[in-house]
């Protein structure tokens, strides 16, 4: 038993440095920008040796990669989370531009990270073909708009392009908040982008 305990301490210890390893690696991209970040500055922000860095992560591109996907993973659980509670399809629909601002603003620079630093040069996509930072994301907004289709809440549009509208124009203004350090009047634009979404998805008649 005394081993099982000791294992698990080690392992809790092991994913807790991973864990900050990956904060540090968002952080300082967001802050400095990919290319002009280095692992010393990763391993100092995180507060580990440089050498525990690469016990965990083979390259800076494996690490920004690893951190993406756990930071959306993340973000998207939580905007589940958070919408469970609403009670028809359209509602849900209606409220994702809401908690979408909210999970990704709430740590401005991971509004930066999410806006700006995922978008490598062409040479970064070559070498990684399969990364797609916001599958999943976009996937689940499709599930929104295609079950708010099937309650007849809206008309019967094309759900993926749809997704691709949504995603892209909040994305868009987000970016622009981050980048103008909250200079810019996000809430006050994403409730014209809602309205007239909302308008151009409602069917005719209602």
């Amino acid at each position: 038993m005394a081993y099982n305990k000791n294992s698990a301490k080690v392992l809790a210890k092991k994913e807790s440095k991973r864990r900050a390893i990956m904060q540090a690696v968002i952080k300082t991209v967001a802050e400095k920008g990919f290319h002009k970040t280095n692992i010393s500055e990763i391993a100092k922000e995180a507060n580990v040796a440089e050498g525990t860095v690469y016990l965990y992560f083979k390259s800076k591109d494996e690490m920004f990669i690893k951190a993406f996907e756990e930071l959306a993973k993340d973000k998207l659980n939580i905007m589940k989370k958070m919408l469970e509670n609403e009670e028809s399809a359209f509602d849900k629909l209606s409220k994702f531009f809401d908690y979408h601002i909210i999970v990704i603003t709430e740590t401005p620079y991971i509004a930066r990270f999410i806006g700006v630093e995922i978008r490598q040069s062409p040479q970064f996509y070559k070498k990684f073909p399969e990364y797609q930072p916001f599958k999943d994301y976009i996937a689940y907004l499709q599930s929104l708009i295609d079950d708010a289709k099937a309650e007849k809440s809206i008309a019967d549009v094309d759900s993926e392009a749809v997704s691709y509208i949504i995603f892209g124009t909040m994305d868009y203004i987000l970016t622009e908040w981050a980048v103008k350090n909250q200079n810019f009047p996000l809430t006050e634009m994403k409730n014209r982008i809602e309205k007239v979404l909302r308008q151009g998805l409602l069917k005719r008649g209602n």
